[in-house]
């Protein structure tokens, strides 16, 4: 239920102030001001903030265009040089507007380029709202640059067809959706004011002293207008520009509404856009975390194959290495007695992890830890098949857990000299063959191999010599090529017999393997 509270609130409830519109967060107001230029990574769609804002400027333009030429149209006995300058500047100002930002979005120009630089100097917030302001009231300043009382006069109905002209230009302020409401809103404000201004100011009303004829009002006698003016809004008494203001005032409510309710969709998109992406990593977060731990308890190759096939496996392999190397000498060293032995599981723990550390190098991508036994850790090679064909030699595997024993002994004489007053001996047994490897249960999870090369692997190390490696004659054939062996003679194993054993010397120098 929580889960699905939070959703619901920055899905429908952004953290939003709402008089200004501005996010409750001094951040997340920042970042989605320069949101503009962090989305480049996104999918091209119209929802992303340079596209959207490159369509709202054609757009403009189109109208820009449209509502010109309606208005040349229509009063086009009346044509003036300041409509002609106006209309002009206007379409050249839509043009140096929208090329450079056309061109930053499309890509077509290098970004050292001026058009491109310049592009994006106009997205900044300050200068997008600065020239954004000014394209979105083009086309209102295009109308009322045709203004002309002679044209009331002299054309029926102008001042109708004015008006409109007017209030569909307003319709252009719920335009740049990327823009502040407040900022559209108080525009068409300022436009409507100018309007009601017009209106009542009567500034086409004719001269209240005239001569003859042509007089239409008489200081001393009241008499009617004649008919041409009562069809003028901005002269005379026409009781009908008052419901004109009436219905401006009433449709800048509406274009305030509009702009207000476009802007906290956008914002509410953005805000629920960057709960999204927090969600994601999240998400990825914890499921890097869970993968971690199921391959620090299965390999990685098992974990993929469990994943698609249930819980089970179980799988024979072939010239399988085993090792067991065991700190022969860590009872000595234990002491329950001084702090429950708490100190001495830690210098074990701190010496297996040096140990461990060396399953992260890449020349050992074949080996996997198996599992610990008290002191002693198990590792095998040659179970994981990804890794395996990457090897240009089938016994590379082989070599590499020859060479990882060698590092572990290493290891621990670099331990000894940290350590004070007590020097750790390891026992190592080295065997190779057919092995059975499986996990076992369905809840707490057990990766573990068996076989008899497993057993005689352990009794390798069981009966081995301290700080020396002990393989079977057969692993020291195999591997006879890369390293040198010395005979020890003839050990018994528990289950075999009497078994011709070996002590590794050293590895040849020059031995390389892929």
């Amino acid at each position: 239920m929580k889960e699905c509270s939070d959703v619901a609130n920055y899905l429908y409830k952004p953290p939003i102030n709402k008089c200004t519109l501005n996010f409750l967060s001094g951040s997340l107001e920042a970042n989605y001001r320069r949101n503009y230029f962090e989305d480049k990574s996104m999918v091209p769609s119209l929802a992303v903030p340079r596209i959207s804002s490159v369509l709202d400027i054609i757009i403009s333009l189109v109208f820009y265009i449209i509502i010109t030429v309606c208005c040349a149209i229509a009063f086009r006995n009346h044509f003036s040089i300041v409509w002609g300058t106006v209309f002009i500047i206007g379409f050249v100002v839509q043009l140096a507007v929208l090329l450079p930002m056309l061109c930053e979005v499309s890509g077509c120009c290098d970004a050292s380029m001026a058009m491109a630089r310049l592009g994006r100097k106009l997205s900044g917030w300050y200068s997008r709202h600065a020239f954004g302001g000014i394209v979105a009231s083009l086309p209102t300043i295009a109308v009322y640059s045709t203004f002309c009382c002679l044209m009331f006069d002299s054309l029926a109905e102008s001042n109708i067809l004015f008006c409109l002209f007017l209030v569909t230009s307003l319709l252009h302020y719920c335009n740049f959706t990327i823009l502040s409401s407040w900022m559209k809103s108080a525009l068409a404000i300022v436009a409507v004011v100018v309007l009601i201004i017009l209106l009542s100011l009567d500034v086409c009303r004719p001269p209240s002293s005239c001569q003859g004829d042509e007089c239409y009002e008489n200081v001393t006698t009241a008499t009617a207008p004649p008919p041409e003016m009562e069809t003028i809004f901005f002269g005379g008494d026409l009781p009908l520009k008052y419901e004109v203001i009436i219905d401006v005032a009433l449709f800048i409510l509406l274009i305030w509404f509009l702009n207000r309710e476009t802007e906290i969709s956008y914002r509410l998109c953005y805000h629920g856009d960057v709960q999204a992406l927090k969600d994601r990593q999240k998400i990825q977060m914890e499921k890097e975390q869970a993968d971690w731990l199921l391959h620090n308890i299965v390999p990685e190759h098992v974990a993929e194959h469990m994943k698609h096939a249930g819980n089970f496996y179980c799988k024979n392999h072939k010239e399988v290495g085993v090792i067991f190397a065991k700190i022969s000498n860590f009872d000595e060293f234990y002491d329950e007695s001084f702090e429950g032995g708490k100190e001495y599981l830690r210098v074990l723990n701190e010496l297996l992890g040096d140990f461990e550390d060396l399953f992260d190098l890449p020349k050992y991508r074949d080996i996997e830890k198996i599992k610990t036994i008290g002191a002693c850790l198990m590792a095998a090679s040659g179970l994981n098949p990804d890794t395996h064909k990457l090897n240009k030699d089938p016994n590379a595997h082989l070599y590499a857990l020859m060479d990882f024993s060698i590092d572990i002994l290493k290891k621990i004489d670099q331990f000894n000299v940290d350590i004070f007053n007590f020097d750790f001996e390891v026992s190592i047994g080295f065997n190779f063959g057919e092995v059975t490897a499986g996990v076992i249960g369905t809840t707490k999870l057990l990766y573990d191999i068996w076989g008899d090369t497993v057993n005689i692997a352990s009794r390798m190390y069981s009966t081995g010599v301290h700080q020396r490696i002990q393989v079977t004659e057969d692993t020291a054939k195999k591997l006879g090529d890369k390293f040198e062996f010395e005979y020890r003679g003839q050990t018994y194993v528990k289950g075999k017999g009497d078994m011709n054993t070996y002590l590794l010397v050293k590895k040849k120098e020059g031995a390389t393997w892929d």
